[in-house]
């Protein structure tokens, strides 16, 4: 525990209170405190789980971690019970396709829905990311525009979404026909 806590204090990983139980409950410019308190605490960094933690957190920055009766809550902190729950670091993903949301047919699926890859289907995908507790993904193979506009739409707030690295569309010696969009030459 010490050592996650240096860590954490080193670094100032605000990140670290986007929860795979709960992602969307703490507002990035929130400036009150709040106290996660019950779950399983999992380090990221193979320490043994802490069971009944208490994460406290002021704004953006976690101050403080511990166990339930160890570790004293701030008078007026905003208590969010997490009994039952893990509770772990963001998770990165480093190689997703927005565009690409469950399907088993490339061709139908680049024909029928490039004009709904930027206001439905990447959306969905970044939101289905976040809500499984990733945080941060590298989207590639993308069309740039759309990439650009899903990764500003998440930055803006205005979408749910991880922390988005655009790679744009592939490169490569000549694109399958009905591809441009997202594989250049």
């Amino acid at each position: 525990m010490r050592r996650l806590w240096k860590i954490l204090a080193q670094t100032g990983c605000a990140w670290f209170a986007c929860l795979i139980f709960l992602p969307l409950s703490l507002p990035a410019q929130s400036n009150k405190t709040k106290a996660l308190v019950g779950g399983m605490l999992i380090d990221g960094f193979g320490g043994k789980p802490i069971r009944n933690s208490v994460i406290i957190i002021d704004g953006e920055r976690i101050k403080a971690v511990g166990q339930i009766g160890t570790l004293q809550i701030p008078a007026g902190a905003e208590i969010i019970a997490t009994e039952g729950m893990s509770v772990l670091p963001g998770l990165w993903d480093m190689h997703v396709h927005l565009m690409i949301n469950g399907h088993s047919d490339y061709t139908h699926w680049d024909k029928k829905y490039p004009a709904l890859f930027e206001s439905v289907i990447m959306p969905a995908s970044a939101k289905q990311l976040l809500l499984a507790g990733v945080t941060s993904a590298r989207d590639l193979g993308g069309p740039l525009q759309a990439s650009l506009g899903v990764r500003d739409a998440i930055n803006a707030g205005k979408i749910p979404g991880p922390a988005l690295y655009v790679s744009g569309p592939f490169i490569q010696h000549e694109p399958y026909p009905g591809t441009e969009l997202f594989r250049w030459a």
